[in-house]
């Protein structure tokens, strides 16, 4: 085998940020590469693909397999160990030479349907030529034989049948042995089995669920639990997320220019105040007023692009030399402001991060275009930075309570009463990609109903513009009497969502659980532009008839509030007894004495799909990325944004994060997780509702009062644990003090 294809094999993969592989590995890779006909770039892009897809980040003899297989299907074939081995029995067992081979379930189904004459196939040999190569006497009669299956074939012959040969020595081509691939079955959502299965968990104190402490109570005590039990949900009064619509994407370059620097100069400015880093100009005054300064750890500040012999630190933006593709080691370039440094690029050498003489193990780094960074090492040219140390963010501020509001939400008559804070997270798409029926959605409600959660955050698409029965423009759906009729997406929102909300508290009048909703961008009935600004209940200034409103833009949340209660008409107009929130993407909330975080942006795919990493610990890539939106305080750092999302950088400031999050729910298409990050804030990944034609997952996140005798010392603490007051009876409690009482489990539709 070629060593010059070897090289460029391991080339390709530390390209896309994999350490160096091993010898057997690469022979591996190699001899794939050359059955299959893919170059290293293919090798190593499907990797990086299938890392991000299955959340594994190195690649060894446990992951091969897997690895193997998204190589056959780039390749265009459906199972390598078909191609390589024929001879097998229904149950993966090798068959003896020239012995009858057991069809498969799928198979005898579709010989029941063959005429009289169709004459049995026989496996016999493994095979290697397609029956294009066969002669066409040779190809008749193995059609003939297929004449039970030829209507799933096309005519060229290409299709579910998979026919070739390979002659042994003492065998004749009679014995030529033929192959039927079956279709395979789409998985149907009313089909599945594991519904209610738990997926991962975040427990590390193990705690119970707030469904199982509830249901260890007696009847009496669950009734006046569920009379009682009061739960403030309002935007959080530091957030500065849009309210109301606004006039998006009319932003002029300057503003725009001005917005992305104002965003370098404010980061830069944390991470220089958060770590003690100062200017040279900063140093010369203290010592010029004789102040004595507390020796920082880091380098003194300097200008992008300034050449110095010694050791200094830059700050500046993760940019894309290429201007296209994906960023990698040798297009990363960091990019100054234009106030300090007049936009000056330079590129970063990162070789030096991989020196481990004074460190125990190489500097692990995840960059991505965007990302605001301090830097330090040498540059000694002004045009190439050797970095010796990096820092890929800082934290926003952590958000105070007084204990007396804390004792109120926790242990109040009216609040939580000492129980658990219950929240369940509800992410798009509802519906399946076969039909408009939100099955899945209505499964939803029923398990919402019987766990009775405090708050449920849906987050969207509703009306997901990508589903096919909607991106035809004129959704079909049946009524009463089973005659179709085409709706607008507003009155398809109203019938299938709100209707299904209204019907849960006609069915539960005096059910506590409050509903929060989140737009998206893929929603076919809202602006896609981000930030995005919340629901509104009907086109505002327009009134429509009631006979006809649900198709003039009327999303019928008002009768949410109305159900059950039509008889106290005012209680729907006390905005403590709303039962649904309608907020913007992103949104800051305060539920009780919680700090949550929420976009429905898959944020953390698009920066997976253009981020460059090295020395990660294993199963630490999608955390990773959490963190960055907590370290970058910010829910969409990536810029330029990725293809399909608006950016209406008028309005940047209305996507940062004020304060630092308890919890932050990022739904994704990737795979789900729940990972503590930046010592205070637990990240939450609960998946898609629906994936294509089956369910996907939910997340239940029980967040456990704080205990009662800490909370009644005097004084103030940081509702994440840490004690800012310096009176004598405050109580410096521990920083993870809110992590260990939240516990979260993802579950299965």
């Amino acid at each position: 085998m070629s060593s010059s294809l070897k090289k460029e094999i391991s080339s390709a993969f530390q390209t896309v940020g994999h350490r160096p592989l091993s010898a057997p590995l690469l022979s591996q890779i190699a001899a794939l590469s050359t059955s299959l006909h893919l170059t290293p770039n293919q090798l190593a892009e499907t990797w990086d693909a299938h890392s991000i897809n299955k959340n594994v980040e190195v690649l060894d003899d446990v992951t091969m397999g897997g690895y193997r297989n998204a190589l056959s299907k780039v390749a265009g074939v459906e199972n390598v160990k078909n191609v390589a081995v024929i001879n097998t029995t229904g149950l993966g067992k090798r068959s003896a030479p020239g012995s009858h081979v057991s069809p498969s379930p799928m198979a005898k189904r579709v010989n029941a349907t063959a005429t009289p004459n169709s004459s049995t196939i026989a496996a016999g040999n493994t095979l290697t030529n397609t029956a294009s190569d066969l002669p066409p006497k040779q190809q008749q009669q193995q059609r003939n034989g297929l004449s039970a299956v030829d209507n799933l074939t096309t005519p060229s012959g290409k299709g579910a049948v998979s026919p070739s040969k390979q002659q042994q020595p003492g065998s004749s081509s009679s014995s030529t042995a033929m192959v039927i691939t079956p279709p395979k079955r789409t998985a149907k959502y009313e089909d599945r089995t594991n519904a209610g299965q738990l997926v991962t968990t975040y427990n590390p104190n193990s705690l119970p669920t707030a469904a199982e402490i509830l249901s260890s109570k007696t009847k009496e005590e669950r009734e006046r639990i569920a009379r009682h039990r009061g739960v403030t949900v309002c935007q959080h009064p530091a957030a500065r997320h849009p309210r109301n619509t606004f006039r998006h994407m009319f932003t002029p370059l300057e503003k725009r220019s001005a917005a992305l620097e104002d965003r370098l100069n404010g980061m830069s400015n944390a991470i220089c105040e958060s770590n003690g880093i100062k200017s040279e100009e900063e140093e010369m005054i203290e010592c010029m007023d004789g102040v004595k300064s507390e020796g920082g750890d880091f380098s003194t500040w300097t200008p992008v692009g300034l050449p110095k012999q010694n050791k200094v630190l830059c700050v500046g933006r993760i940019c894309n030399e290429a201007h296209e593709g994906r960023l990698n080691r040798t297009s990363i370039r960091l990019e100054g402001s234009r106030q300090h440094s007049s936009g000056s690029r330079i590129q970063l050498d990162l070789k030096g991060l991989n020196d481990t003489a004074d460190q125990k193990q190489p500097q692990s780094f995840s960059f991505f275009p965007g990302q605001i960074v301090a830097v330090e090492g040498i540059n000694s040219s002004g045009r190439t930075m050797q970095a010796s140390r990096l820092l890929e963010g800082v934290s926003p501020p952590q958000e105070t309570l007084p204990k007396s509001e804390l004792l109120e939400y926790q242990y109040g008559a009216e609040k939580q009463n000492g129980n658990p804070l219950s929240i369940v997270s509800l992410c798009g798409p509802f519906t399946t990609k076969e039909n408009l029926n939100y099955d899945p959605l209505e499964d939803a409600m029923v398990q919402i109903l019987q766990d009775k959660p405090d708050v449920v955050v849906m987050c969207g698409p509703f009306v997901d513009e990508r589903q096919p029965l909607v991106a035809g423009g004129e959704p079909t759906i049946q009524d009463k009497d089973g005659n179709e009729r085409k709706v607008s997406y507003e009155h398809l929102f109203a019938i299938k969502v709100s209707a299904l909300l209204e019907e849960l508290f006609v069915e539960a009048p005096h059910l506590k659980t409050q509903f929060v909703l989140v737009p998206s961008i893929d929603d076919a009935f809202l602006d896609a532009v981000y930030p995005q600004p919340p629901l509104e209940n009907r086109m505002a200034g327009v009134k429509v008839p009631k006979t006809v409103e649900g198709e003039f833009g009327d999303l019928g949340l008002h009768y949410v509030e109305l159900a059950g209660r039509e008889d106290d008409v005012k209680s729907t107009r006390d905005p403590s007894q709303r039962r649904v929130h309608c907020v913007s993407n992103p949104c800051t909330l305060r539920i009780n004495d919680i700090t949550l975080g929420v976009t429905s942006t898959d944020v953390l795919f698009h920066i997976a799909s253009d981020e460059c990493n090295a020395n990660l610990a294993p199963g630490t890539r999608l955390s990773r990325i959490g963190q960055h939106l907590v370290q970058q305080r910010s829910f969409y750092p990536l810029f330029p944004a990725a293809k399909g999302t608006s950016l209406d950088l008028g309005r940047a400031q209305e996507w940062e994060m004020p304060v630092q999050p308890d919890i932050l729910i990022v739904p994704s298409k990737l795979a789900s997780f729940a990972r503590k990050v930046c010592e205070t804030t637990i990240v939450v990944n609960p998946g898609q509702l629906t994936k294509n034609t089956t369910g996907g997952t939910y997340a239940v996140i029980d967040v456990h009062p704080t205990s009662r005798d800490l909370l009644e010392t005097k004084g103030y603490v940081k509702q994440e644990g840490v004690a800012k007051d310096t009176t004598e009876d405050s109580v410096d409690m521990s920083r993870k003090e809110v992590q260990d009482r939240v516990r979260v489990d993802i579950k299965r539709i």
